[in-house]
């Protein structure tokens, strides 16, 4: 008997534990305040973070349960507090960071780029960012971004055989004539003209405005023309 009360009550310990961690894990993600100027349940001013738990003990039973024992006393430590939610971020945070440190370490050269800010104490606090290749997504090989392309196209359900032009930037895996995205794209679809867009990177709106307008009306408006005959083809 008392072995399955022992069990019951660390089936819900676990459970209330959980709830806590997604709790803090959602106002953390989002940039929330946690407290306010109370912090028993209740009480009005206790901001998000008691209020969350407020909110799910309407519909939870075992956050349900953990605010009964609170509210009547039946216990005194329910990992609520200030204290256990600022334990509970830097363990979250550390985790985190534990996991881009390993990612970085994988891709081995990354960049550094620090920035100071005053916070509203006027103490300044510095921010590190470090930028760096992650090795553990997509490959970024022309047979990788080309196999990205056609799994886009097929969620939006839009058919590869009706695309009839395709830019891409300097990188020769996306221009390569050999492996690149554009190749790739042309052997399944030969209509998919591809068209550099590197002139893009070397002229703003306003210059690129200007050399179209150098154009001869009567040349742009007949490669319109023959390029639309030879897409229906």
């Amino acid at each position: 008997m008392a072995q399955k009360h022992f069990k019951k009550e660390k089936d819900h310990w676990k459970n209330i534990l959980l709830r806590i961690i997604s709790t803090v894990k959602f106002l953390a993600k989002h940039s929330l305040a946690f407290r306010g100027t109370k912090e028993r349940l209740h009480e009005n001013n206790n901001r998000i973070f008691l209020g969350l738990i407020e909110m799910l003990a309407e519909f939870d039973p075992f956050i349900q349960e953990h605010v009964r024992r609170i509210t009547n006393d039946d216990i005194h430590i329910h990992y609520l507090s200030h204290k256990i939610q600022n334990e509970l971020i830097y363990l979250l945070s550390s985790s985190i960071r534990s996991e881009i440190v390993k990612k970085i370490k994988q891709a081995k050269y990354f960049s550094v780029i620090l920035d100071c800010t005053s916070d509203v104490s006027h103490l300044e606090q510095m921010s590190m960012i470090l930028r760096y290749v992650d090795l553990s997504s997509s490959s970024v090989t022309g047979q990788g971004l080309f196999d990205v392309l056609l799994q886009e196209l097929k969620s939006v359900d839009l058919d590869v055989d009706n695309v009839r032009g395709q830019g891409y930037d300097n990188g020769s895996n996306m221009k390569g004539r050999h492996e690149g995205v554009q190749k790739k794209l042309l052997n399944i679809n030969r209509r998919a003209f591809y068209t550099a867009t590197r002139i893009l990177l070397f002229s703003g709106p306003y210059n690129f405005r200007k050399m179209c307008e150098k154009i001869p009306k009567k040349l742009f408006f007949r490669t319109i023309k023959l390029l639309r005959k030879v897409s229906e083809k």
